[in-house]
């Protein structure tokens, strides 16, 4: 257990030298330094050049060569040698290609859209799915939810719209270091509502560093600047970021892909379709309530502060909306877009289905994706709020992965694999329901905090059904349970692109994030656990202690 805590430990360290070079450009300042302060840098970039040789021969790390092999011999164990004779060669064969397919989505031994290609192949050949079922799945209508979703993203990044929107929120909150850190961390959460995460804390963070550094500053000038203060002071901006993108995108279906994959599986196995408004109904009141307690917990338990009022802290914000000017043609253009689409998601199912019949998010989202490509941009430069090079920029690795999944759901779902894993969890049977929904939502997040999300979603979410068929419940809650859950991973550096983010500044430890994260963990469980269990049945309109008889 010490060796693989060691492993585990200097493979995390190196892990965050290598981004935090890469979002510092250290590369190319030690580079350049070399060149002139060295005699012997011909030698030394003759060596990097070696070591790069040495790294790129090494194709695979220790985790990727286990799984590497660990996933085949899986899919050949239980395809040939388990005795399951109560399971179907067809159901045999899904519930291996999942096994080879969860190892390698886990390990990461090859890209994860890539081995989500997998059940093209393998279903069609063993039998379990026809080629056209399985096909299909990769073109479901919400993965081009998504595509729209994604689209907008990228228009507000291009026109630099999200941080004009992320500073109006901090300057209008932040007066005081209390105050700072709610305003980037519902900044970061807006955002991560309709951007990537990754992509929202990208552009946080250096908005945050630079404050930090200017607060610092005003501390000294009022002369109650301490070391203890600034680490302080830090850390919580750091972390307001961090764990801001992380909450905030569980807000909507296109904010964080798991909700995007709970979707997608309700549909192939139950029929029921999750609409974004519905999601946000539910969905909103517990980020909300999320984000409230985090900041709580991060200005008044975490790192509670002496200085509490900083002369002209809001000055910092105010000078850079000075800079960013007035608001252009561009981004008004895309502020319009992005509120028209917003409020036709939020609306279609109240006022929009019976005014234009078989309206769909997918369908807002495709509208607005046309409407960027399609309107040009101000001046004779021939330009579009979106230009056709936006497509290399889409996601295809997580469309890909959404797809993988739905193509498993359908394999589920065509043989008896489902029904005989009902079965074998029958031995639940007869213990109380809270429990059970309690233990599906920790099962998400413990997992999500060493395997990346959409593979944990993709791989429990289906089990999750199966074992509400077992003990005669709705799916829906249990299902909901474990991708809620998957989506809130604040313990360690893997677990999230934002985790990894805020960890590279290098102001931040694993001590750090184990201890703060783990009470924002079990705080998260609660919520998701009380949520599930009285909001969710209301806004669905379900019997949750009731498996629903055109399901079975």
């Amino acid at each position: 257990m010490a060796f693989s805590f060691k492993g585990l430990n200097k493979s995390m360290w190196k892990s965050h030298k290598q981004t935090k070079d890469l979002l510092t450009m250290a590369e190319i300042r030690q580079g350049g330094a070399a060149a002139v302060d060295s005699p012997r840098s011909g030698k030394q970039r003759t060596s990097n050049i070696a070591d790069e040789k040495t790294q790129r021969n090494d194709s695979y790390n220790l985790m990727q060569k286990i799984g590497f092999f660990l996933g085949p011999l899986l899919f050949f164990i239980i395809l040939f040698a388990l005795p399951l004779s109560d399971l179907s060669f067809e159901g045999k064969a899904v519930l291996a290609v999942t096994a080879w397919m969860a190892v390698w989505w886990i390990s990461e031994a090859i890209p994860l859209g890539i081995t989500s290609l997998m059940p093209l192949v393998l279903l069609p050949v063993l039998g379990a799915v026809d080629a056209a079922t399985t096909a299909s799945s990769y073109g479901d209508n919400l993965i081009f939810l998504f595509v729209g979703g994604f689209a907008l993203a990228l228009a507000l990044e291009r026109w630099n719209l999200h941080e004009r929107i992320a500073l109006t929120i901090i300057s209008a909150v932040g007066a005081s270091t209390s105050g700072l850190v709610l305003g980037f961390m519902l900044a970061t959460g807006f955002l991560s509502m309709w951007v990537s995460n990754m992509a929202t804390v990208m552009l946080m963070i250096p908005i945050g560093t630079a404050i930090i550094a200017k607060v610092v500053t005003l501390m000294k000038e009022d002369n109650v600047y301490s070391k203890d203060e600034e680490t302080k002071f830090t850390k919580s901006i750091i972390f307001a970021i961090g764990f801001g993108g992380t909450i905030g995108g569980s807000a909507t279906l296109i904010g964080t892909p798991t909700n995007l994959i709970l979707a997608g599986l309700a549909g192939e196995l139950l029929g029921i379709e999750i609409s974004f408004a519905q999601f946000f109904l539910f969905a909103f009141p517990l980020v909300s309530m999320l984000m409230i307690v985090a900041i709580l917990y991060i200005t008044k338990i975490a790192y509670p502060m002496n200085v509490k009022k900083i002369t002209n802290g809001k000055q910092f914000v105010t000078d850079r909306k000075k800079e960013l000017g007035k608001m252009s043609y561009e981004e008004k253009i895309v502020l319009a877009i992005f509120s028209f689409t917003a409020f036709m998601w939020m609306t279609r199912t109240f006022i929009w289905s019976d005014i234009i019949p078989g309206l769909s998010d997918t369908m807002i989202a495709m509208v607005a994706a046309i409407l960027l490509h399609a309107i040009p941009a101000s001046g004779n430069t021939g330009e579009r709020l979106l230009g056709g090079d936006s497509l290399k920029n889409m996601p295809w690795g997580v469309l890909l992965l959404v797809g993988g999944g739905l193509a498993l759901a359908a394999g589920f779902n065509g043989t008896d694999l489902a029904g005989w894993i009902g079965n074998q969890l029958l031995l639940l049977e007869g213990t109380s329901y809270i429990v059970i929904l309690t233990a599906t939502a920790l099962l998400g997040i413990a997992m999500t905090q060493m395997t990346p999300n959409t593979a944990t979603v993709t791989i429990l979410v289906p089990i999750a059904a199966a074992l509400a068929l077992a003990i005669d419940v709705h799916p829906l809650p249990l299902m909901t349970a474990v991708a809620m859950g998957a989506g809130f991973a604040f313990m360690l550096p893997i677990g999230t692109p934002s985790n990894a983010i805020i960890f590279a500044t290098g102001k931040i430890t694993m001590i750090d994030m184990v201890r703060k994260g783990t009470g924002l963990t079990l705080l998260a469980l609660i919520l998701v656990t009380l949520f599930v269990y009285f909001v969710l049945p209301v806004v669905f309109g379900i019997n949750q202690h009731e498996y629903p008889a055109n399901l079975k």
